[in-house]
């Protein structure tokens, strides 16, 4: 997409009639992240789309143009501000009112850069990776279960106490007895509800939560017919995933919690948040057993 630039946008300042275009600019980018089943990653965009147009229109000559596209991992957001002039990260005093914007890009993004004729500022977001990536090269979605199309949705937030790890299994077991019907070929509840068990297990496990902190788990069923788990924790990290979720046991070897889950038929996927992280489990009907 291109914006016509107003003769008074430049010099370190944006004219009256380009205040909107950051603005205009967000609204395409969410609603094309929605088309492509990309929610997840409109807030962090937003910031991008917004630092990157705002400073082409405060530095730039000429039009702006904003591409915005998807590799096999990544989403790209390459912003073209029509001047040959290198952008430079540079640090901004406490009280001063600019020049954060390429820090925050840099905070922000998975990467960024420009072009060799510097008139081009790109940067990347990473798109969340599940436990086949390797298998077949794909990505998985975390979708927003708060916005997702949903037949039923269920939330509890739970005490990281000596209790969770049951209370999350018979949490499960409850919820998915109460609504799922039999007809959506999800047929054995106990092996459910142990998924359920050892995704909470797993963030009681590894993310060192104090005692009596609030752990999250989300359990929905999907208009697609697909089940999602959610556990939202407090470490953004998720170290060795791959391996975390490719390990096999050996023989005489004690199986570990996420193969467990594999090995009942969900796929595992994790995606950082402000505040943490989730990890998911996502069913599909008549994994089970398959």
């Amino acid at each position: 997409m291109s914006f016509k630039r107003d003769e008074g946008s430049t010099a370190g300042g944006i004219a009256d009639a380009d205040r909107a275009v950051p603005h205009r600019a967000r609204v395409i980018v969410r609603a094309g992240l929605r088309y492509w089943g990309w929610p997840g990653l409109i807030e962090s965009a937003d910031v991008l789309v917004t630092e990157l147009v705002t400073n082409a229109l405060e530095h730039g000559l000429g039009d702006v143009g904003l591409l915005v596209y998807l590799t096999d991992t990544h989403l790209l957001i390459e912003v073209r501000d029509g001047s040959h002039e290198i952008p430079v990260l540079r640090e901004a005093a406490s009280d001063d009112e600019d020049g954060r914007g390429l820090f925050l890009v840099r905070a922000v993004a998975d990467d960024w850069g420009v072009s060799s004729d510097g008139m081009t500022t790109w940067c990347s977001l990473p798109l969340v990776r599940r436990n086949d990536d390797m298998e077949h090269g794909g990505v998985a979605v975390i979708p927003d279960l708060g916005c997702a199309e949903t037949s039923w949705i269920q939330k509890v937030e739970f005490r990281a106490d000596r209790h969770v790890v049951g209370n999350a299994y018979r949490y499960t077991r409850l919820y998915l007895n109460a609504y799922l019907a039999l007809d959506h070929g999800f047929v054995d509840i106990e092996d459910l509800a142990m998924i359920g068990r050892v995704l909470m297990a797993n963030a009681v496990a590894h993310t060192c939560v104090p005692e009596h902190a609030v752990i999250t788990m989300r359990w929905a069923l999907l208009q697609s017919g697909e089940l999602v788990f959610q556990v939202h924790d407090g470490r953004p990290e998720f170290p060795d995933f791959d391996k975390a979720v490719s390990w096999e046991p050996t023989v005489g070897e004690r199986p570990r919690g996420l193969w467990t889950a594999r090995r009942l038929g969900a796929e595992i996927s994790y995606a950082p948040t402000d505040d943490g992280k989730i990890v998911q489990a996502l069913i599909k009907p008549h994994a089970l057993h398959a």
